[in-house]
């Protein structure tokens, strides 16, 4: 009767220390450099799977009032990528950018939007 309950006690262990490696395994890890985030204009542009965690500038009501404005696109894919690694993201898709009527000073500014996704 002990020695069932050994051999019982060893599988659970190794199978609690299986599943427990098989999580860590599977659990995405965002960048903690903002340069290694990869920034795609389409969804169709990667084949990696991944989960949404954020549609920046689309999802509140305030992005009717007021979007930020980029002064380039460069600009604007820093600033996402930063996005990004604050919220646990390791990758922008759908990014766009659209220039914002009624632009002063001669300056051409951007609104831009994407989606902070994690890559699986």
């Amino acid at each position: 009767m002990l020695r069932n309950l050994e051999t019982v006690f060893l599988a659970a262990l190794f199978g609690c220390a299986a599943a427990s490696a098989l999580a860590q395994a599977n659990t995405p890890v965002a960048p903690a450099d903002p340069q290694a985030v990869p920034v795609y204009e389409s969804v169709t542009d990667t084949t990696r799977r991944f989960e949404i965690i954020k549609r920046l500038w689309t999802e509140s009501w305030r992005s009717l009032l007021a979007v930020p404005g980029y002064e380039s696109r460069e600009q604007a894919v820093a600033a996402f990528r930063e996005h990004a690694v604050s919220l646990g993201g390791n990758g922008v898709v759908n990014f766009g950018c659209y220039r914002l009527p009624g632009s002063f000073g001669g300056g051409t500014r951007l609104a831009c939007n994407g989606t902070i996704v994690r890559f699986l």
